[in-house]
């Protein structure tokens, strides 16, 4: 299936990482380009996780300057 960039900048931008690439095709160098901005995202931790380890993060650092390890408030 023949690749169609309509518009200049875009197709600017499809020709110079091809060039960087050294990708035999266009439609190569715009493969490659989505694979590994597919590969980024996919690779990214989930937001709850980045938010479990802060919190656990924050947990050890309060119990290494004496705090108490209970998260409820209490004393």
């Amino acid at each position: 299936m023949p690749l169609y960039i309509k518009d200049d900048a875009i197709d600017r931008l499809a020709r110079r990482y091809q060039a960087l690439t050294k990708a035999g095709t266009k439609t190569e160098a715009v493969r490659l380009a989505l694979q590994k901005a597919l590969d980024e995202e996919l690779t990214k931790p989930a937001l709850a996780d980045v938010a479990v380890a802060f919190c656990r993060n924050l947990r050890q650092k309060a119990i290494a300057k004496g705090g108490s390890a209970d998260t409820r408030g209490e004393a």
